[in-house]
């Protein structure tokens, strides 16, 4: 689907590779750019023709775009489509364009993993994936935290089955590695979220990947981890620390207060990843903040280490002592 649809006007942005995200807010244009950061499109003349382009959209997807049907989510290959009606957008039709191409962009010399952080971080990283260590990226929305799952999956052996579990399918990893096992499961109205994990269970999985974790699906994939599947995910969280605290949000009719529910989030998720964004006229910029180390001690008590945080770029650490001290 959309393999042959002309976007028209936007077209030349959709065909740059340096642009990520393409934002219509009913006056504006804004344009994501690796390079050049986050700008407006001046000047922009083409309101009649995004009104148009919204309907087009629809029509291709044969779905409802009206005062009753003010919200339509629709995907290409390559592009995130999210559309709100003006009758609820009161600023005027909103349009947001996402591309989720079928590579990895952090290969790039200019805006790649390299500027993430040190090298030690980076190899750390990847060797934490040869570990089948369980690892959740946070951030925002816009930090990169799919493009950095993205990379890591690299360094999963082709043996290793993955399966990818997306309600849009951003990860891309069957088109990046097809030669690699894997499985991608997109999640539908009647095929929701838990009921992909405990499918993936019966799939013989090395490792299971999520793009987000969103709701109460997160007790399900806790328990499936606990199988002894692997796990790599992203989540809206404030801080790499504040991943477990965000987890137990999410469950429901937990209590905050349960430290059971705590103590298996520290005992599973072995790895937090925190990404910030920096966005400038003269580009936009993406680090790792900080890496968080969850376990639990003896008496099972949760810990959390702080393993590399931005204002501490310069100690390495080796991954061969970290696991080791969760194992103990």
């Amino acid at each position: 689907m959309f393999d042959d649809f002309d976007f028209g006007l936007i077209q030349p942005l959709i065909d740059d590779p340096s642009i990520t995200d393409i934002n219509y807010n009913g006056i504006q244009c804004w344009v994501d750019h690796l390079k050049r950061g986050r700008y407006p499109i001046e000047p922009f003349e083409g309101h009649s023709f995004m009104q148009s382009l919204a309907y087009k959209i629809a029509n291709y997807v044969n779905l409802p775009f009206n005062t009753t049907s003010p919200v339509l989510e629709a995907e290409t290959r390559d592009i995130r489509i999210s559309m709100v009606h003006q009758s609820v957008a009161r600023g005027g039709l909103s349009i947001s364009l996402r591309k989720t191409p079928g590579f990895c962009r952090l290969h790039d010399k200019a805006t790649g993993i390299h500027t993430y952080a040190p090298p030690w971080v980076i190899d750390f990283l990847k060797q934490c994936v040869l570990g089948r260590t369980n690892l959740v990226v946070s951030g925002l929305p816009g930090s990169g935290k799919t493009e950095l799952i993205k990379y890591l999956m690299e360094s999963i052996p082709a043996g290793e089955r993955v399966i990818t579990i997306e309600d849009t399918l951003e990860l891309r990893y069957g088109d990046i590695f097809p030669h690699k096992d894997h499985v991608m499961f997109k999640v539908q109205e009647h095929f929701d979220y838990e009921r992909a994990i405990k499918t993936s269970l019966r799939q013989r999985p090395d490792w299971i990947c999520i793009s987000e974790v969103r709701g109460g699906e997160i007790i399900h994939l806790l328990q499936s981890v606990s199988t002894g599947t692997s796990l790599m995910s992203t989540i809206h969280a404030e801080s790499a620390s504040a991943i477990p605290f965000r987890m137990m949000i999410m469950m429901p009719g937990s209590q905050l207060t349960n430290q059971s529910l705590n103590t298996l989030i520290h005992d599973t998720v072995d790895f937090g990843v925190h990404l910030e964004v920096i966005s400038s006229t003269s580009g936009i910029s993406r680090r790792i903040r900080e890496i968080v180390h969850f376990r639990v001690d003896s008496e099972y008590r949760p810990i959390k280490q702080t393993i590399y945080s931005i204002q501490d770029q310069h100690k390495s650490i080796k991954f061969n002592e970290i696991i080791q001290s969760k194992r103990n």
